[in-house]
């Protein structure tokens, strides 16, 4: 078990040399917002995507000329209709106030297209009170075209090397596995956001919380971290 200290300015101030997250790097679906498993199902369906297999795998190296093509349209398609619902996830502001107020730094990684986030930066975040606004400071924001794209780890070394900070101060917030095998191949902390239908992700995670702003209590208190965890992909998709 590997000992992270507390993640506060005051913490920082007495020991600057103690490992601990320095930056926090987030999914966005299901993590940032709620979730969208619906959609995602209608995506399986009407592209009969066999279980075990992700969606977008599916699409690239098993379909070919215009049904491929189709198929990339038809993700586009759903991912525009699950737009219109997209809402924070309940716990959020907490989380990124004290991120902000601890100067740790925050970052987006979604397999998701440009659009959607855009969305999320442009309509969603732009809703919210001003006061609120300067917590939602993401930088950078990687969408499914920086490639490989989650669970490689390339979207998260990426962002360490343009921080200036060691993989192993960073922490990987999803709900997914990829979101967690992102992290553990990164050398970075996995932290999974838990729902009724994701605990089969739990064996890959070295933190679990059932809101988000449950982190806040983690990361002022300082937590023990199994990075021991392998990165293997057992927990499926």
């Amino acid at each position: 078990m590997v000992y992270y200290a507390p993640s506060t300015r005051e913490a920082a101030a007495a020991d600057p040399a103690a490992r601990r997250i320095r930056g926090v790097v987030f999914d966005m679906d299901g993590t940032l917002t709620v979730p969208i498993t619906e959609y995602l199902r209608q995506m399986r369906r009407e592209l009969q995507v066999p279980d075990g297999v992700r969606i977008l795998d599916y699409i690239d190296m098993r379909l070919e000329g215009e049904r491929r093509a189709w198929a990339h349209r038809r993700v586009l398609e759903i991912e525009a209709e699950a737009m219109q619902g997209m809402e924070l996830s309940p716990g959020l502001v907490a989380l990124l106030q004290f991120l902000h107020a601890n100067d740790v730094r925050t970052a987006i990684i979604t397999r998701n297209n440009r659009a959607a986030l855009d969305h999320f930066v442009n309509n969603v975040v732009a809703r919210q009170p001003p006061e609120h606004r300067p917590f939602f400071s993401f930088d950078p924001l990687l969408d499914r075209s920086f490639a490989p794209t989650k669970p490689a780890p390339d979207g998260l070394l990426h962002i360490s090397r343009q921080w200036g900070i060691a993989p192993e101060h960073l922490m990987m917030v999803g709900d997914h596995g990829d979101d967690l095998l992102c992290g553990i191949r990164a050398g970075s902390v996995a932290a999974l956001l838990r729902y009724s239908d994701n605990r089969a992700f739990e064996p890959k995670a070295h933190v679990v919380v059932d809101r988000i702003d449950g982190l806040v209590a983690v990361l002022a208190a300082g937590f023990e971290a199994d990075m021991a965890i392998d990165g293997d992909d057992t927990v499926g998709v």
